[in-house]
């Protein structure tokens, strides 16, 4: 019976080994890493994983220990000859592990105690019954023989099947090791976490252009379906009051069977529209495109960022449960979050319960920086943060260690704000912003994210416009502030 339950054993972990080695998931518990072993040249016989006939091995253990236990069938000599090639093979896969990988994967060598443990107890038992080492004791019984025949020719199958679709398909089985050093070996997804809003940027761009490639395949697609090339139609229904799902539109376009001449002539004959509407009427011309071929694109084009908040506080304003929650790292001294800082808070003015604003530093300047960002956190303290902000952000060119003091709001207390700036959980929090910087790999300011995403102040601006149900970009909105440079994102 103990047998029986250490090949059923063997065979889970084979198949979990197996698993390990398709999914590539490094999951040692003890070890410097389970795929050093399991992707070394040795891991391999006839292009298939050692595990694939681990899974073989056990099953035939599991099934003739069954027999032998429950049903009283005779095949003590036919299994210790198995569990002793068996531990033979194991032993030698010991010591490729230990002397020739140099590494450790604990999932392995259980395979290897397990083996061992079954060739103790089949020897064991054969010793027991005081059987020697003739021909008729090492023959299993004939149902024993029979049902691992068919075991093995099923398990052999399924091996030889799983093999030919690799072949097939070309499907390779390879490390997901994609750096390596003395320190540790490192994945893709270390990497990507270790280049941490950088690599997100990049994916969101790529998945940009992806887009952007299938709108215009598209908009092509359209094109010629009407006779004329890409940027006839762009002519057409960007730069002129026609629509692309038009019916009267498109059979006249057709009927001009491409004709450049008489193209113009009827873009002539119809209305056009001013130079600062054509990228509205692009975007518009996308969204038909959409709607008219019942197309969607399916992948992400955001994701989102787990920021750890600062566990000694932070700096906020607005309605803790607003719609839209926008953390800012930024720089006192970086004139784009200065200008960031002015369209925010023009917004926030307008549209108060709409926001909770998080502020955290990212002192870029050196000392002064972080002077500077230690008093925005005191200011904050006296509910004078803004007016601090706002201070610093419009004499950013003449504030200096020594000029400080000069753009200070009068509302600050002085004795309090010096008390505060010296109070080492200012410094903690500081220094925990810092830290998160570097875990996200941060390398700009102002980097802003909106509800975990990154952001800018135009894409706040479209969320907003979304919450009020207006654009907030509109002449009435706008009319209040002139000087918007929200494009400004660096």
């Amino acid at each position: 019976m103990i047998s029986f339950i250490i090949a059923i054993l063997g065979l889970i972990n084979s198949v979990y080994l197996t698993s390990l080695k398709l999914l590539q998931k490094d999951v040692c518990i003890i070890g410097s890493s389970c795929q050093d072993v399991i992707n070394s040249s040795y891991g391999m016989i006839l292009g298939l994983p050692l595990s694939a006939y681990g899974i073989l091995f056990f099953s035939l253990v599991s099934y003739i220990t069954y027999q032998r236990h429950f049903n009283q069938q005779s095949s003590l000599g036919f299994e210790l000859s198995l569990v002793s090639l068996g531990t033979i093979f194991s032993l030698y896969l010991m010591i490729i592990q230990f002397f020739v990988v140099n590494s450790f994967c604990i999932y392995c060598s259980l395979s290897a105690c397990l083996t061992i443990a079954l060739f103790v107890l089949a020897y064991l038992n054969f010793r027991d019954n005081k059987l020697d080492f003739s021909v008729a004791n090492l023959q299993p019984s004939r149902p024993i023989l029979i049902g691992s025949s068919i075991l093995v020719v099923i398990l052999v199958s399924v091996i030889g099947y799983v093999k030919s679709i690799s072949s097939a398909y070309t499907v390779e089985f390879t490390s997901n090791h994609a750096a390596k050093s003395t320190i540790q070996n490192f994945s893709v997804n270390d990497l990507n976490n270790i280049a941490g809003i950088e690599y997100t940027k990049i994916m969101m761009q790529l998945q940009s252009v992806r887009e952007q490639a299938f709108l215009t395949y598209l908009a092509r697609f359209d094109a010629n379906s009407l006779g004329i090339d890409l940027n006839q139609y762009y002519k057409a229904f960007v730069q002129n009051d026609i629509k692309q799902s038009d019916r009267m539109t498109r059979t006249a376009i057709k009927k001009l069977q491409g004709n450049s001449n008489q193209f113009q002539q009827y873009l002539g004959s119809v209305k056009g529209v001013a130079k600062n509407q054509f990228r509205q009427r692009y975007q518009n011309l996308q969204k038909d495109l959409l709607t008219y071929y019942d197309a969607s694109f399916l992948l992400n084009t955001s994701f989102k960022v787990d920021l750890t908040k600062n566990k000694y506080g932070e700096v906020s304003i607005g309605k803790s449960d607003a719609p839209l929650d926008i953390v800012i790292f930024s720089d006192f001294l970086c004139s784009h979050c200065a200008t960031f800082h002015a369209n925010l808070e023009h917004l926030y003015q307008q549209y108060p319960d709409k926001f909770q604003i998080t502020f955290r530093n990212f002192p870029l300047q050196g000392p002064i920086s972080e002077l500077l960002s230690k008093i925005g956190i005191c200011a904050h303290e006296q509910n004078q943060f803004n007016a601090y902000a706002d201070a610093i952000y419009a004499n950013q060119k003449e504030v200096k260690f020594e000029t400080i003091n000069d753009y200070l709001p009068k509302g600050l207390n002085s004795n309090d704000l010096l008390s505060c700036v010296q109070d080492p959980n200012v410094s903690y929090m500081l220094n925990q912003d810092v830290e998160e910087v570097t875990r996200l790999n941060i390398q700009s300011t102002p980097t802003v994210f909106l509800n975990g995403y990154l952001s800018n102040i135009n894409m706040i601006k479209a969320e907003l416009s979304k919450l009020v149900g207006y654009d907030v970009n509109s002449s009435q909105a706008h009319s209040h502030n002139n000087n918007d440079h929200s494009g400004h994102n660096h």
